[in-house]
């Protein structure tokens, strides 16, 4: 492991390990990347350029990550296959899914919520869930939201209805997908086409939780 410091505060660090590529060549190693959390660019550019430091000491670089976009830092996307996807597209990456989130209080999460901003929004929809796992989590809610700030309310009218279940609820909450991906893969029902842009922007995360335990 190597940490980037910073005013006595560790700003990022790598976790790697290497990786033999042949039994009798004890010199030819991939060096493969465990974790890499940083917090700014500078603590990026700083483990970067360790990691380039180490191009006549392995093969190749294997990065396991959870963000989707670090082919625009690299110069070469291509992950060394040679492997073409139709039409003409380089392989980048394997990818895989494996986390999982779940809320198992529908109601208690959005009362946890109250005090978060949800981007400006104002709107009141009626949040219809379904759980085939936990009976007790099919739950029907009133949420209204003024300037971004909500209150669940018990009874009276509303813009719209959503209804899905909590697997895509939770995926949706967490940022992971989005009301209009949603909508368009038939996973989520709005009662108002209308109103599919305000919850699109109700939703919207800025950043993806990432989670470094392993399973």
């Amino acid at each position: 492991m190597i940490a980037m410091e910073k005013d006595g505060t560790v700003q990022g660090y790598t976790v790697f390990s290497f990786k033999k590529q042949s039994e009798s060549n004890f010199m030819l190693n991939n060096l493969v990347i465990k974790e890499w959390i940083y917090e700014t660019p500078q603590a990026f550019l700083e483990l970067s350029t360790f990691l380039n430091s180490q191009a006549d000491q392995v093969n190749r670089i294997e990065w396991n990550t959870q963000e989707d976009n670090v082919h625009f830092f690299l110069g070469d996307g291509r992950n060394g296959t040679n492997h073409l996807i139709p039409s003409v597209y380089h392989e980048n990456a394997v990818s895989g899914v494996g986390l999982m989130y779940r809320i198992i209080n529908v109601k208690g999460f959005f009362e946890e919520l109250t005090t978060h901003h949800f981007n400006g929004v104002t709107l009141i929809f009626k949040l219809t869930v379904t759980d085939s796992l936990l009976p007790e989590n099919n739950q029907q809610l009133i949420i209204e939201a003024v300037k971004g700030t909500i209150n669940i309310i018990e009874s009276g009218s509303y813009d719209v209805e959503v209804i899905l279940d909590v697997a895509e609820l939770s995926s949706l909450v967490m940022g992971v997908i989005t009301v209009q991906e949603l909508y368009m893969h038939h996973q989520i029902k709005i009662s108002h086409e209308q109103f599919l842009q305000e919850l699109q922007q109700f939703f919207f995360v800025f950043e993806k939780p990432k989670c470094m335990s392993a399973f």
